[in-house]
């Protein structure tokens, strides 16, 4: 029985705060494994080891199945050819029967000592070139016979011993002919006098290889079985391949079922070792069954052949899909890299701009400096992209459509529409995979470009640290210039024309902190305005001047998209922006970055497609 701890009880404050700081231990590692199974450098290793386990459980389920249906098939086979084989059997030991039946009927009707010669005459006995029809003395003599020069009497005491107390159909034991050295086999029937004593016998002798004459290699192979196998165990004649033989003694039970309803039954054969699907029938009303079987390995060879190429083909893609995946995984391992230093340049710019005491320069750097930072977020954004939507995911769909085909894989990849495209979107895979790769190591490298270059941009952005709201002492046109620097990759990419209309100016006592915030801000947004176009050529103006003495106007001109009339009293408000991929505080923190300093910043434009012209005007 449980003790039952009273409530009163507590740990100890020492006690708890362990179990608590255990507690947050094991879930820190928990969020540190999940986060980095995110990475694309371990999350691509995870999916190919699961769709390894796909490929490899989906073959193997798939050989495992065909085998199963080459054995089912095998059995099946061997039932059929084993009851055709009952058939033909049936109808030749019924003819050569009721020849006997025949014979016998004509001796016993008409007294006739030589039936033989009468039935010649009526074309009724069967053709001499097979069969052998004769009538022998009650001492095993022979009385007639359709053999020309008969002289051959090979007498069985056992079968003339047995007709001499039974009316049935007798089939001897095979024997070799002294003539031809052939199997023979002899069915016989006893004749009775009109007083019912017994006056000889009618007998048809035949070569056994009669009997197993519709061997066919094609469907049993050259380890295949056909046979007569007669109820005392003793083979009437049995036939493998080309070898004819005879006379083998097996277990009839073991062989023949007792049931009607017989079964192929793959095992060993007695009589040669070999493993077959044998099928074995006994014949109605005759003391002999038909044997046929299959030889084991011959049936299973083409699905084996299958199960080794099945095999190969996913150790082949086992190994193209794990290159392939170590290719990837180093990539994106690089590319977690480059990220990594280029968070090291924001932490870098972010404690400089901290230092200076200036947040809003750090903020504005953050989100102005962007055409340098974008572009690497935008060439690391767009590997991601590829990674993610690389081509290797088409393979899961490729094993997929084969997982839902797994039955009649052959099939389906041989006759299906579907199918047959599968193996050359296999190769095309491999080609794309080749493609995406070279794409994503050229991107890799303009990456790195970009993060060294934004390492220039913040060592540079470092001369400007000072305090928030200080009045220095500036230089208009080396201000406008650094602003320029600082968008010299947007400028390159639009492959604008900058044209400096700046008047000579003193040094000025501004907030250069502020003033060169609102400058990149206007030439950044001056840039994108250009869009793509080439014509007419993109152009930014740049003007300086000093109207009155105590008044400093700038203006930002370009030649681009232009500005709405509908906008241009919106186009300063926090958030709002024309442009899909914008945020909408640029703008806005250059008007109040104006404002602060006691000046105004305005926008003008004749509408979409005349170019903006923006003017700040700060009073000195």
């Amino acid at each position: 029985m449980p003790i039952q701890r009273p409530e009163i009880l507590r740990l100890a404050p020492g006690t708890a705060h362990c179990a608590e700081a255990d507690g947050d231990t094991e879930a820190s590692t928990l969020r540190h494994f999940f986060d980095q199974a995110k990475e694309a450098y371990i999350l691509f290793p995870l999916l190919a080891a699961l769709l390894l386990l796909i490929v490899w459980g989906a073959t193997l389920y798939l050989i495992k199945v065909e085998h199963l249906r080459a054995q089912q098939s095998a059995a099946t086979a061997s039932l059929e050819m084993g009851a055709t084989y009952e058939a033909q059997m049936l109808r030749a030991i019924h003819e050569i029967d009721q020849t006997l039946k025949l014979v016998k009927y004509t001796f016993e009707t008409e007294g006739e000592p030589n039936p033989l010669r009468r039935l010649q005459e009526r074309a009724l006995l069967p053709p001499a070139l097979l069969f052998d029809v004769s009538v022998v003395n009650p001492d095993g003599r022979l009385v007639a016979s359709t053999r020309v020069n008969d002289r051959e009497n090979i007498a069985d005491p056992d079968e003339q011993q047995t007709l001499r107390h039974s009316d049935s159909l007798s089939i001897s034991h095979p024997w070799k002919s002294p003539l031809t050295g052939e199997w023979r086999l002899r069915f016989s029937r006893r004749l009775d006098a009109a007083d019912g004593r017994l006056s000889g016998f009618a007998r048809v002798e035949v070569d056994a290889a009669y009997f197993v004459s519709s061997y066919d290699a094609s469907k049993l192979g050259d380890q295949g079985v056909l046979g007569l196998l007669g109820t005392d165990g003793i083979f009437r004649v049995r036939r493998t391949g080309e070898t004819v033989s005879a006379g083998d003694t097996v277990n009839y039970r073991q062989v023949v079922p007792d049931t009607e309803n017989t079964e192929a039954v793959l095992s060993g054969n007695g009589w040669d070792g070999v493993r077959r699907y044998t099928s074995a029938r006994q014949l109605y009303d005759f003391p002999v069954a038909v044997i046929v079987g299959l030889s084991e390995a011959e049936q299973l060879a083409a699905v084996n052949q299958q199960a080794r190429t099945y095999l190969w083909r996913a150790a082949g893609g086992s190994l193209v899909l794990v290159l392939l995946v170590g290719l990837l995984a180093r990539m994106s391992w690089q590319l977690a890299q480059s990220r990594l230093r280029a968070a090291e340049a924001q932490s870098q710019l972010a404690a400089a701009a901290r230092q200076a005491g200036m947040a809003e320069i750090a903020t504005n750097v953050l989100h102005n400096v962007g055409n340098v930072l974008n572009s690497v977020n935008i060439s690391a954004d767009l590997v991601t992209r590829k990674l993610r939507t690389s081509k290797a995911l088409g393979l899961g769909k490729a094993v997929h459509m084969m997982n839902e085909h797994a039955d009649d894989l052959g099939d389906f990849i041989s006759h299906d529409e579907k199918g047959k495209l599968l193996p050359g979107y296999l190769n095309q895979l491999v080609d794309a995979l080749a493609i995406e790769q070279q794409s994503m190591t050229e991107e890799l490298g303009q990456l790195s470009k970009s993060v060294d270059h934004i390492k220039e941009i913040v060592a540079a952005q470092q001369s400007y640290a000072g305090p928030s709201s200080l009045a220095e002492t500036v230089q208009i046109k080396e201000l406008i210039e650094d602003a320029l620097r600082m968008n010299a990759s947007i400028i390159a990419a639009h492959r604008i024309t900058v044209v400096r209309n700046l008047a000579e100016t003193p040094q000025l006592q501004l907030d250069k902190h502020r003033l060169l915030l609102i400058l990149i801000n206007l030439i950044k947004n001056a840039s994108r305005a250009m869009g793509d176009r080439s014509e007419p050529a993109p152009q930014i103006i740049l003007q300086s001047e000093m109207p009155q003495d105590d008044t400093l106007v700038i203006k930002v001109i370009d030649n681009g998209e232009g500005i709405a009339p509908e906008n241009l009293t919106r186009i300063f408000a926090h958030g709002f922006t024309t442009r899909k991929d914008g945020h909408g505080f640029g703008l806005h923190s250059c008007v109040l970055a104006a404002m602060e300093m006691g000046g105004s910043l305005e926008a003008h434009s004749d509408g979409p497609g005349t170019g903006a012209t923006f003017t700040l005007k700060l009073a000195i």
